[in-house]
């Protein structure tokens, strides 16, 4: 509500106050009438000071919720700062993003009956150089491990007198293989096992957080606007639509928003002081 709007309510209700009062004086005696007219200057004073202390401490009020919206604001804009100014190259290459470096890979043979086979040739191959790099054998339940193996494409080629040889190409990022079926025969049979793709990439996680920077960043500005709305006191549900929406700017986490929770507070005991506040 504006200043003058406000004056002129004041002063329509000392008009009905002077009112009753001048229509309750007439009816007594003389030295009565000069009693009430005291009595009706000291109450309109008193009541001219009640008005004024009420309309300074909402106008109070209003500017405190307008400096404790700024101030979560401008946090949830440097919360979002710190967020934004991280190279997403830096973070894809640093220890949280770090891929192990080597896995141990376990696996197990069998027949096409299911029956483990024992003292089969596991052979660790690299995928780009064709170059050996570990060989072992089967224990009695057809299980081998190989320790130390290089998170990179490999090659496995597993070989038994009798049965056709298997040569499967993997990621090596799994500790578990899928068992080798072994057929009868003299063949080689090729396998191709890619690692699945969980939906979720390092890029996509730093897409996210850019995202969320910005948008940390973008309800922060709505929330100094929202702070210059109630320094204006124009639209109070205007304003206040636009300090709910700077909560989600996330200043710090919890404190930003609270300071904005508690200005959006005083804005709702204040909000007489807002030009549309009888359309409220």
């Amino acid at each position: 509500m504006s200043e003058k709007s406000f004056d002129e309510r004041r002063e329509a209700l000392k008009a009905r106050v002077k009112k009753q009062l001048e229509e309750s004086a007439s009816k007594q005696l003389e030295p009565d009438i000069i009693v009430s007219q005291t009595e009706l200057i000291v109450e309109e004073d008193v009541f001219d000071t009640m008005l004024d202390l009420e309309y300074d401490d909402k106008a109070r009020l209003r500017k405190l919720a307008s400096v404790l919206i700024l101030i979560g604001s401008l946090l949830g804009i440097f919360s979002g700062g710190i967020i934004l100014q991280g190279n997403p190259s830096e973070l894809l290459s640093s220890s949280l993003f770090e891929q192990t470096q080597s896995v141990d890979i376990t696996g197990q043979t069998l027949d096409i009956e299911g029956q483990a086979l024992f003292n089969v040739s596991i052979e660790l191959v690299d995928y780009d150089t064709s170059e050996t790099l570990q060989v072992t054998f089967t224990n009695d339940n057809g299980y081998f491990q190989l320790k130390n193996v290089k998170s990179d494409t490999m090659l496995l080629r597993v070989s038994l007198q009798g049965y056709n040889t298997i040569e499967r190409t993997f990621d090596a990022v799994d500790g578990i293989m899928q068992p080798f079926t072994m057929k009868n025969g003299s063949e080689t049979t090729e396998e191709l096992f890619e690692t699945e793709d969980s939906g979720w990439s390092l890029e996509a996680a730093v897409g996210l957080s850019t995202f969320i920077g910005v948008m940390t960043v973008l309800t922060g500005i709505v929330g100094i606007q929202a702070s210059v709305e109630v320094r204006r006191a124009k639209r109070y549900r205007r304003t206040q639509y636009l300090a709910g929406i700077s909560l989600f700017s996330r200043g710090l986490i919890l404190f930003g928003p609270i300071l904005i929770l508690v200005g959006m507070g005083l804005l709702a005991l204040s909000k007489e002081q807002f030009e549309d506040s009888e359309e409220v």
